[in-house]
Formats: C-alpha cells, sequence, structure tokens
C-alpha cells in the first residue's frame, strides 16, 4: 500500500514560494527565509502574525547566481527582522509561507522525539511505547560466529566455532543490523549530550544500552581474536520490507572482528567512563577496562580491515580502509577518561593530530579525527598543546561560517563532490562544530550560525521538505524502514515523530538502486520521501544523534539569559 510517486518537479510545485524553517525561531536569533522567484529585481515582502499584523515589512536581495546551483532555482533571501513570540507567516506577492513559531523553547520537543526515536530502535527488549508496541525483536543471546564458503571468502582464514550473546542494543537504521562503527558513535554523541543537559536519564538510559551491547560484541579472553570488536551482526540475508524484527525470518551472525570496531568500541566505553564516573563507579570501571583491553587488541592487530562485501550478505559493510583516525579517537577518549600519560603521548605522536579533520563534507563513522579533536577542545584543557586543539577547531568552524555565507539557504554543507547519503546526518555533525566552537571561544557568531543552520533541516531548502517527521508542515513522513512500515503494511506503525530522513543524495551508490527521477536533478532535489528511497529516505541512529545533540544545545542556549557552562 505505497503513497503516489511524485516528481521532483511535482514535489516543487506543491510547495510554497517562500521556504522558511517550518519549526520556527528563538526571539533574538536569525530569522531569514528564502524565496524561490524568477524577479531579478528585489521582491517587497511582509511578516504577519496569526491575526492578520503586519510586524515586519522589506525588500528581498535577489541571489546573484541564477541558477542557484545546489538547488537549481532562482532565489532571493529575506531578512525576517526581530521578531516576538508569536505564530508568522511571510508573504510575499501572492506567495505565502507556511506558519512558523517564534519561542524560547521550540527545541525541546524536538529533542525529545528525536531521543525517543533510540527508545524504539531497541533491540532484544518488548517495546511499549503507545502506537509503537511491539514483542522483542532479535534476542541475540546465541548468534554463531559466521562460516561457510561466504564467511571463508570474504574472511579468508578466520575461523570461529563460539557463539556469543550479542544482545541489545539499537537497530541502525532502516535494517535489523547492529554495527560498532556506526553504533558507537551514535552512543557518543549521546554521551556528549549529558554535557548539556546534566543528569538527564532517558539520555544515560539510551547511552547505556548501547554501551552494554557494545562490551557484549567484544571477543572475550580464550577466543579466537581476543579484545578485538565482531564488525557487525545481522542475517545473511536481507529481512523482509516491511517487517516485524520479532517476524524476521533471517539467519543472524556475526562478521568477523576488525581493527576499526574494535577501536570505535574504545573511544565509546571510554566516553561512557568519564560521562557516567560519578553516577556509577563500577560500570564506568567496566567500561575503562574494556576500552583499554580493545585499544590493546587493536594495537596488535592494525590491520585488519572490514572488507567491502557490496551489501550482499544482509547488512551494510561499514568498511574503513584507513585506521589512523580511529586509533587517534580512541587514544583521545582514553586520555580524557583515564588521564595516563601513555595515551596523551599517542595523542600527540599522531599524524592525525597534526591533521585538519574538518571540512565541509562533514564527519562520520569513517572519518573521525573530527570527534577525537572536538572532545580534546571540550574537555583536554591539560593537554600540552590545547590552545592549538582549540584553534583548530575555531578554523574549521570558520570555514563553515564561510561556507554557509554563500549559501541562501543558510546550511554550512554544500560539498562540490555532491551531497552524499545521509547528508542531513553530515551537515548536523558540521553544525556540532559550530558549536563547540561557541562553546570553546564563547563567541555567539558560532551559535547563531547553528541556528541558522537548522533551516535547511526544518524546510527552508529546495524542496520546502522539512526532514524532521512530526516537525513542520510538509514534513518527511514515508521514511525506508522496515518496523515502521505503515506506507507498505497498514498494520505496521508509521515513522515516529522525531525520526530524521537521510536528505538529499546526489552520487548514485554502485550497488544500491538510485531512482531515476533523481538522476540529473540538482544536489538538493536529489531526494523523494517514499518508502523505498533507501539512498534517500532511509532512518539512522548516527543521524538522529547528532540532531539530539544539536537540539539540545539549541534548547540550552539559545534561550535569553543563557550563559556557556
Amino acid at each position: 500500500m505505497s503513497r503516489p510517486t511524485w516528481s521532483v518537479q511535482e514535489v516543487l510545485a506543491r510547495r510554497p514560494a517562500v521556504r522558511v524553517n517550518q519549526l520556527g525561531h528563538v526571539p533574538g536569533t536569525p530569522a531569514r527565509a528564502t524565496l524561490v522567484a524568477p524577479d531579478v529585481a528585489p521582491v517587497a515582502f511582509r511578516v504577519v502574525r496569526e491575526d492578520g499584523r503586519v510586524v515586519h515589512e522589506g525588500t528581498s536581495v535577489p541571489w546573484p547566481v541564477r541558477p542557484e546551483p545546489t538547488s537549481g532555482l532562482p532565489v532571493h533571501v529575506l531578512e525576517l527582522g526581530d521578531l516576538d513570540a508569536g505564530t508568522y507567516r511571510v508573504e510575499a506577492g501572492s506567495a505565502r509561507s507556511h506558519p512558523f513559531r517564534v519561542d524560547d523553547g521550540i527545541h525541546a520537543a524536538l529533542r525529545d522525539d528525536a531521543l525517543r526515536f533510540f527508545t524504539l530502535m531497541r533491540s532484544g527488549t518488548a517495546i511499549t511505547v503507545p502506537g509503537y508496541a511491539r514483542p522483542a525483536g532479535h534476542p541475540d543471546t546465541a548468534v554463531p560466529a559466521w562460516t561457510g564458503p561466504a564467511a571463508a571468502h570474504l574472511y579468508p582464514g578466520w575461523h570461529d566455532d563460539g557463539t556469543y550473546d550479542v544482545s541489545g542494543g539499537w537497530y541502525d537504521a532502516g535494517d535489523y543490523g547492529k554495527y560498532v562503527t556506526s553504533g558507537a558513535i551514535a552512543a557518543w554523541q549521546l554521551l556528549g549530550t549529558l554535557d548539556l543537559v546534566p543528569g538527564d536519564r532517558r539520555v544515560a538510559d539510551e547511552c547505556r544500552w548501547q554501551l552494554d551491547w557494545l562490551l557484549r560484541m567484544q571477543v572475550p579472553p580464550g577466543r579466537p581474536l581476543a579484545g578485538l570488536a565482531f564488525h557487525r551482526v545481522h542475517g545473511t540475508t536481507w529481512s523482509p520490507l516491511p517487517g516485524w524484527p520479532h517476524l524476521d525470518p533471517t539467519e543472524r551472525v556475526l562478521h568477523r572482528p576488525s581493527t576499526t570496531a574494535t577501536l570505535h568500541l574504545a573511544a565509546a566505553a571510554a566516553a561512557g567512563a568519564r560521562h557516567l564516573r560519578t553516577v556509577d563507579p563500577a560500570y564506568a570501571h567496566r567500561l575503562e577496562t574494556a576500552a583499554r583491553s580493545a585499544y590493546d587488541a587493536a594495537r596488535q592487530h592494525p590491520a585488519l580491515l572490514p572488507p567491502d562485501d557490496h551489501a550482499r550478505h544482509g547488512g551494510g559493510p561499514y568498511d574503513d580502509a584507513d585506521v589512523g583516525d580511529d586509533l587517534y579517537w580512541a587514544a583521545a577518549e582514553l586520555w580524557l577518561a583515564t588521564g595516563d600519560p601513555a595515551y596523551e603521548q599517542d595523542v600527540l605522536r599522531s599524524p592525525e593530530h597534526a591533521a585538519d579533520p574538518f571540512d565541509d563534507a562533514g564527519f562520520d563513522f569513517d572519518a573521525v579525527g573530527a570527534p577525537a579533536r572536538l572532545d580534546l577542545a571540550l574537555h583536554g584543557s591539560g593537554l600540552a598543546d590545547h590552545d592549538r586543539v582549540v584553534e583548530s577547531v575555531r578554523a574549521g568552524a570558520d570555514r563553515l561560517l564561510a561556507v554557509q555565507r554563500r549559501q541562501p539557504w543558510g546550511q554550512p554543507y554544500a560539498p562540490a563532490a555532491g551531497w552524499s547519503w545521509g547528508s542531513n546526518g553530515r551537515l548536523l555533525n558540521n553544525l556540532v562544530v559550530l558549536a563547540v566552537a561557541h562553546l570553546v571561544t564563547g563567541d555567539a557568531a558560532y551559535r547563531d550560525a547553528v541556528a541558522e543552520g537548522t533551516d535547511h533541516l526544518l524546510g527552508r531548502n529546495a524542496l520546502g521538505q522539512s526532514y524532521v517527521t512530526g516537525h513542520g508542515t510538509d514534513h518527511s513522513h514515508h521514511q525506508r524502514t522496515r518496523q515502521f512500515g505503515h506506507d507498505l503494511d497498514p498494520a505496521m506503525p508509521p515513522p515516529p515523530p522525531g525520526a530524521l530522513a537521510g536528505g538529499a543524495n546526489s552520487i548514485p551508490a554502485p550497488d544500491f538502486p538510485y531512482d531515476r527521477r533523481l538522476v540529473g536533478q540538482p544536489p538538493q532535489c536529489c531526494y523523494l520521501d517514499e518508502p523505498t528511497s533507501e539512498v534517500t529516505n532511509d532512518v539512522c541512529i548516527r543521524w538522529n544523534a547528532p540532531l539530539v545533540w544539536v537540539a539540545a544545545y539549541l534548547d540550552r542556549f539559545l534561550a535569553a539569559g543563557s550563559a556557556l557552562p
């Protein structure tokens, strides 16, 4: 039972010509809109309260490059003025925007919904949330290491006849796989949210759920490759789409341990030890012990790389041929958690420490030099060259500011090579860089850039699309998932509020179907809100985690009177 399919042009025709952040703004922060119009001269516009009172009038600034490259559209930028609390719309000639609110508390519900997404993605436990209740899926208490001809071909020389308890954790995305290198960075980012909402039990509970699973993915003593982490666990074939997790008929197996997964486990476990030490010292000690042993095991097996199996065996490969940044991240987190000088020396000696980890393409699971640098800037004041570390964050943020100023849509993301799979997650990670620059320098320009950068995610974009389910008028709500498969099976629930769609993807993936309607479209227009568009409309814990972080940051630091910690 699928929705109709639309061309990109039909979507554009149905959206208001005035594109706004459909959630809204906090009083005193930048409020801008983008008008799609062929006029080469400025266009008069006005901002109208819901009671009909005009509160601001102005003229647009025509964008000098026509069409604008990322959208393929002729556009103008509108400065909406200093707006008091209330609900508004923007009018430009006959065009009207969607309504939006101005209020101090607009980001709290976004933060909470984005966080609840993780509860609904839990594996191995019954879900009792109204509207999303289901039995426990995938107990994963006795999962075998993968054997057979396919495993031997992919992992020559590896054999493990054991079975392992790898229960719990979060499903990664629209499939039922659980991947250490994706799950660790998501856990790290939620742990970082605790700096913004200290003592929030909801965040801490979700982090512990995932950290417990990560600990189970570490190969125990006495087994082959002990101390390393299994790279992933999922079926040997893809599970049906849609389909409930507790009805998944596929055979679950563990893929060979990898150096990258092991270092990601070390980084996330060390970060967990640091964040949770005051509330549960015994648990923090367990995490630290696991992080240390994983780091040591990775040093002993420095080149056990995860191969790219082109997603032929029931899950994504999460391959990564370079372990230098992974080693740097793990060393940084271990030093921050323990203060051990040996880890500090590993940080300082790493080539990654002298490199620039920031660019406008955004960081991700396969580029974790940035997470290391951000945490060193935030928490590593005792580091020998901490001033240089802070300056590197500032420099990276300044380049993102420059990118943002070159965009009529307000997003600090416009990679020349194209918009990638999960572009919304990468854009959010650029916002995290800007936010950390604000936290370590106190410069409000970075804070305001984060506020404006969310405009793109919430409707101020080429398609007039809010990419967060339940937030905005024209919001994504047909994401491609198995367990939220209402579009394809009306007996199943729809994607929940707070689920972030992957977003525009202008780089066809050779191993995944790329809809012909997107071929040749400008980058921002390469998106389909349809339940079969995996490359643009999947969900992922690795994208929702920075959404929680950014929403928590904005909720704390945009309100009047907020101050740096």
